[in-house]
């Protein structure tokens, strides 16, 4: 009876051992699984960051699209300036003003700087001058220009009495 006992008692033990062992089996396997995970989520991290780094020349151009509003007035100053003494053509007179409501609520906005040219101005050193702006970082752009025709003057000149410009700013 003792061995019946003892028999008893071992098979109870060699169950409750086994479901020990499948409890800590499964615990070990969600660990692995869970460090598995961890190893891709870094690797994914890695591998962004690596591509950060490589495309910090767009980061940086893209930042430089829109200007701040604290600053924009005296980039904007300085960057027609330099656009109309290269056109060969000259500003007499900046006006700075915010536009209305906008109609896009956003972070960004623009701003509108009315520009005043000596006149009359060649019509190719006008447009160069234009191009300049369009082209220009933080981003401008023309809005409206009046222009006119000169009486009795160069068939290439013509009088323009004011440019608007909108600036991008954040």
């Amino acid at each position: 009876m003792l061995v019946v006992v003892l028999v008893a008692l071992s098979a109870v033990g060699f169950y409750f051992a086994q479901n020990w062992l499948l409890d800590f089996a499964v615990s070990i396997s969600h660990t692995v699984a869970d460090s598995n995970a961890s190893g891709n989520n870094l690797q994914s991290l890695s591998q962004l960051e690596r591509e950060l780094a490589d495309r910090q020349d767009v980061i940086v151009k893209a930042s430089t699209l829109i200007a701040p509003t604290s600053t924009y007035q005296g980039q904007a100053i300085n960057d027609l300036n330099k656009y109309a003494a290269d056109a060969g053509i000259s500003i007499s007179n900046y006006g700075f003003t915010q536009p209305a409501a906008a109609t896009v609520k956003s972070t960004s906005g623009t701003s509108i700087i009315t520009a005043t040219l000596a006149s009359p101005v060649s019509y190719t050193k006008l447009l160069r001058f234009m191009n300049a702006v369009e082209s220009n970082l933080p981003k401008m752009q023309i809005s409206s220009v009046n222009l006119g025709r000169v009486s009795g003057g160069d068939s290439d000149s013509v009088k323009i009495d004011q440019l608007t410009i909108e600036v991008y700013t954040q």
